[in-house]
């Protein structure tokens, strides 16, 4: 079970990792934005889109790293005030929470990311950039069961003590 786990967590930290990195081409795709706009008039089409797209996944890809690090925000005010055995269901229930979510996104995600690639979807803009976003609806059933899959290695946590 361990080597599972452990490749879970690996899968999840590069997740996070390439999360990150995404705020380059991120920031510097807003600045060329802003460049273009504001000296010589001339803002690209792509400008507004690209951005959406690049932190789109950079949110979606960071949800499993962020769950593995305790990153999410948390009220832990009745934790302190609980014996162990409670904390312990009352994680247990807000990660399974976390999974029934997470199912449902890989299931009705996988389902509208099929859809929207059999149909070649494209944006809903009316830019004259109007790329295709079937691609893009594909990191929705990723991002849910990378997510999904993190979800279960922290319940074995919880009812194991903690880290292994």
């Amino acid at each position: 079970m361990k080597p599972i786990m452990r490749g879970i967590e690996a899968l999840s930290t590069v997740a996070g990792k390439l999360s990150g990195y995404l705020m380059i081409p991120l920031t510097m795709v807003i600045v060329y934005t802003i460049v273009m706009r504001r000296f010589f008039s001339n803002a690209p089409d792509w400008g507004f889109e690209v951005p959406i797209f690049i932190f789109g996944i950079s949110i979606l890809l960071a949800g499993a790293d962020v769950l593995r690090m305790k990153g999410h925000i948390a009220v832990d005010i009745i934790n302190g005030h609980l014996p162990e055995r409670w904390n312990r269901l009352l994680s247990t229930f807000a990660l399974l929470l976390i999974i029934v979510v997470c199912t449902f996104l890989v299931f009705k995600g996988t389902g509208m990311a099929i859809e929207s690639t059999h149909i070649l979807e494209r944006s809903s803009h009316q830019s004259s950039f109007n790329p295709q976003i079937w691609w893009f609806k594909w990191f929705i059933p990723l991002s849910g069961l990378l997510v999904w899959l993190q979800a279960w290695v922290e319940v074995y946590k919880v009812w194991r003590g903690g880290e292994e």
